[in-house]
């Protein structure tokens, strides 16, 4: 299975729900895909509903009542399930143990303590 991308319809999109999110405001969403689409059609692909999403955002870069800014915020409307391979609903009991690289063979070599560095004055 081919992980979703921007250009993925809704009828091949592989999960159940489809979550929205901004990186700069605390807008979040999260929709079933048949009510998504019922209201867009089956052809309408992520790139357009994270536009639809973004459409609602006082940061919208594309609505014609604000004006252009160089160094103005933009949206940063996102879906965080592009490019995903695994479900974003599967309790983490269910994905199995991760492989990472490395292991106790890589650690470096812990160094032995020497002796501390104490001085005794006075006395014999």
């Amino acid at each position: 299975m081919e992980p979703p991308n921007d250009k993925t319809e809704l009828r091949d999109f592989p999960w159940i729900l489809v979550r929205l999110r901004c990186h700069f405001c605390q807008r979040k969403g999260d929709a079933r895909l048949a009510v998504l689409s019922w209201h867009y059609g089956a052809g309408a692909t992520l790139a357009q509903i994270v536009a639809i999403f973004m459409s609602r955002c006082p940061w919208d870069p594309h609505n014609p009542a604000r004006k252009p800014q160089k160094y103005g915020r933009k949206c940063g409307a996102y879906c965080p399930d592009i490019g995903r391979t695994s479900p974003p609903d599967l309790p983490p009991s269910m994905t199995g143990l991760t492989l990472i690289e490395g292991g106790k063979d890589d650690q470096l070599p812990s160094e032995q303590p020497g002796e501390p560095n104490r001085r005794r004055i006075g006395g014999d």
